[in-house]
This record gives C-alpha cells, structure tokens and sequence, in this order.
C-alpha cells in the first residue's frame, strides 16, 4: 500500500498542476488587461527573427538574425547586413523557427505563445518537486500540499507572467538548468551533464555567471582549504570527486565559449549591428539615463514598475479627480506589499539553504547569478523588469515555502499551521495576480 501511495502522489500533484495552470490562464485571459498571448511588439520581433533566416537562408550571418519590431518591412539581407543582432544566436529560436518554416506566421503566432506556456510549466513543476525533495525533510506539512503551494507561487508571479507576454531565454535556460538538478539528484548523471550543456546554449550569460559560482569555489578551495571535500556539498547532488566537479564547470561553461568564440569569428565579416555594448549594459558608456543604479536594479522586487501608478500623468495624478487618486494609492500599497514579500521570501531562501543540502546545491547557484546580474547589469536591470528576473520567481517560490514551514514549526500544532497557511497563501497568490494586472495599467 505505501509503494502505491508513493506512486498516486506524483500523479495526484500532475493533475493539480495543470488544473491550476489552466484556470490560471483562463482567468488571466479574461481579466488581464494584457492578456495571455504575445505582445504585439513581441510577436512582430520573432516574426521579424525567424522570417529573416527562412527569406536569406538558415546559415546567413552564420545563423545570427535580426531583432527588430518593424511591421511589414523587407527583410532582404542587403538592407539589414548592419543590424544583425550579436548579442544573441539564432539557436535560440529554432523552436520557433521551425514552426513559422511549415506553418507561416498563422501558425507561429498560435503555436509560438502555447510552446512558452508549456515551458513555463515545467518550469513551476520542476520547482515544485525540487522543493518537494529539498523540505522533505523539515516539515509535517504533506509533499502534495507544498508541491501544489511552490507550483502556484511561481506559476502566478508577476515575473513569471511577463514571460508569458513576451518570454526570454530566461525560461529555456531555467528550465535545463532544473531539469539537470532534477537529473542528478536522480543519480542520472548523464542526463544532467546534458542538461546543464542545454542550459548553457539557451543563454549564455546566465551559464557563463553560473559557472563562475563553481570555478570560484574550486578556485577558492585549491588556494586556502586543505579538505578537498569541502566544497562538495555547494555542487550538484553525487558530484563529490574533484573530476565529477570540473564535469559540472565543463558542461555549463563549454557552451559559452563556443558561442563567444564563434561570435568573434563572425564579427570578423561583420560589423556589430544592433544591440547595447557591455558598457551600457552595466551603465557607466558615459551616457546612461536609465541606470538606477542598485536601487533601480532592484526595482523588480515590486512585480512591476512604481510608474505604472502614474498612468502616464506623473506627478499630475494627484490633482486629477477623487477616483484616480485611490487607484494611484493603493497601486503604489500593492506594489509595495509585493516588495515587501519578496524580501521576507529571500530571508525564507536563506533559511532553506542553511537547512537542506538539496536546497543549497539547487538555489545557490541561483542566488549567486542573480545577484551578478543586479550588481553588474545595473542598466539593464533598470530597464528590464521582465527577463532576467524571471530567475526570481523560483527563489520567490522556495522562501515562501521556507517561512510557511518556519511559521508552522512555531506553532504547538501541525493542524493549526495547516490551517493558518491556506489564508496566507491565498493572500500571497491574489497579491502576485495583482501586482502582474498592474503591468497593463499604462
């Protein structure tokens, strides 16, 4: 009886999943003022991307393409030969490429939008069973209950959802990197080598700071620590040879040489087309208006920009009429509530990994990329709230868990922390919903 309980578990959450996501989407798609699918400006960018190679050939430009939002433009390649997008390959759009090949745009804008769901679900389910097996072991709650808990969190964040509208490569590379994690804690080493490779092609800063996590730490031990095994449990589950290491730095980081090496190569035909230099990237080419610095890097805590409180009046608003000025207020409250959680959800991710070996090996890593982008890409942070913060609502997701469990440790009973834990949860996922119908306000 238990074996076949263990098996109806997995099954069980499945089912609640999807269930959850689906009225998630339908629910969206109905009330959200931006909706589920492709923002125009997306749409016509892919369109523009995948178009370009199938008119000129798949290997023009050694597979680089455009990245552009014009409407109805010609895309012959003497036109476009001096804006070629470098700063990232054509590889990463081979699902879409492939389907605007057979299908055309029709088929493309309809397939296109239900391909980045599906990845954002796997996503959210491989963060649910990963927090599963991280907190197994430091609650009673039951694995169903924080399965379907850290699945709904990061399925209705408000990162999360700006992927839905217009995704990243954000949502490939956190995929493969999960999956991998997954993999070896499995002991499917292969898989996770595999993994982690696919991850380092689908976005190559991403990898190339998450590998810089695990060559510090080699780096680190060989110079001041005498215990080679001291580092072990900061690297994916099984890996505690030093060989089983260098394999994990390889399989992540191989892949970003190879695309900055061939990027080289190819600017020797060409001229760097659009796209920003490293040094507005990180804010300092002398002309950054739109650095803010930390703080401005740090601005996606709130699920969506202050301004969009405004409404595009600025300071205006508050001499508009009565109605107004309640939306504005209680924008700027809800805003700042949902601040406010994702920093008590980095003080639960501290917790977590100070507790579960599993949860260290999985999202520290994380952290660490994460706070490399907000420390280094000020500019783009500042600029891009969705993207590179998509990473967070996975760490959202674990420290919310974490505090839940911390708050039911507290309590003198286990039905009680249950109790108490639906409101809260309840109360955390209408705050996420709202803060992301607040991207659409302007």
């Amino acid at each position: 009886m238990p074996d076949k309980i263990n098996y109806m578990n997995p099954l069980l959450r499945l089912f609640a999943y999807i269930s959850i996501f689906l009225a998630y989407i339908l629910f969206m798609r109905t009330y959200a003022p931006l909706g589920v699918y492709w923002l125009d400006f997306h749409a016509q960018r892919i369109f523009n991307a995948v178009e370009f190679l199938k008119l000129n050939g798949y290997l023009s430009f050694y597979g680089y393409t455009i990245w552009d939002t014009c409407k109805d433009c010609l895309l012959d390649a003497s036109i476009w030969e001096e804006s070629i997008y470098f700063s990232s390959h054509g590889i990463n759009l081979i699902p879409y490429a492939i389907i605007n090949h057979f299908g055309g745009k029709e088929y493309l804008l309809l397939l296109g939008p239900m391909l980045d769901k599906l990845i954002i679900f796997i996503c959210a389910t491989l963060v649910a069973e990963l927090v599963i097996k991280s907190t197994i072991s430091l609650t009673r709650f039951p694995s169903n209950l924080i399965g379907i808990a850290s699945f709904s969190l990061f399925a209705l964040a408000p990162w999360t959802y700006k992927m839905i509208i217009a995704p990243w490569a954000e949502t490939y590379f956190l995929m493969f990197l999960l999956f991998g994690m997954l993999a070896f804690s499995a002991q499917k080493t292969r898989w996770g080598f595999i993994a982690f490779f696919m991850a380092g092609l689908s976005h190559y800063q991403w990898a190339a700071v998450t590998g810089v996590f695990y060559l510090l730490l080699i780096a680190v031990q060989n110079l001041f620590s005498k215990d080679i095994n001291s580092i072990s449990k900061y690297f994916p589950p099984h890996h505690g040879l030093q060989k089983h290491r260098l394999k994990v730095l390889l399989s992540i980081t191989l892949p970003v040489f190879l695309l900055i090496l061939f990027r080289l190569f190819v600017q020797q035909y060409y001229e760097p087309g659009s796209g920003s230099s490293m040094f507005e990237r990180v804010g300092i080419s002398g002309n950054d208006i739109r650095n803010g610095g930390l703080l401005g890097a740090l601005q996606f805590l709130g699920g969506a920009r202050f301004t969009q409180c405004f409404q595009g009046l600025g300071i205006q608003v508050l001499s508009t009429d009565t109605a107004m000025i309640v939306a504005f207020y209680n924008c700027l409250f809800s805003l700042a509530g949902m601040a406010i959680l994702s920093v008590i959800s980095m003080i639960g991710i501290y917790f977590l990994v100070q507790k579960s070996n599993l949860a260290m090996q999985v999202f520290l890593p994380l952290i660490f990329a994460m706070l490399c982008m907000i420390t280094l890409l000020q500019q783009s942070l500042s600029v891009h709230l969705m993207g590179y913060s998509f990473i967070f609502s996975a760490l959202l997701s674990a420290g919310i868990i974490m505090m839940m469990i911390l708050l039911q440790n507290k309590l003198s009973s286990p039905l009680l922390g249950l109790i108490f834990s639906i409101p809260c949860l309840a109360g955390i996922l209408i705050l996420s919903i709202r803060a992301s119908m607040l991207s659409g306000m302007s």
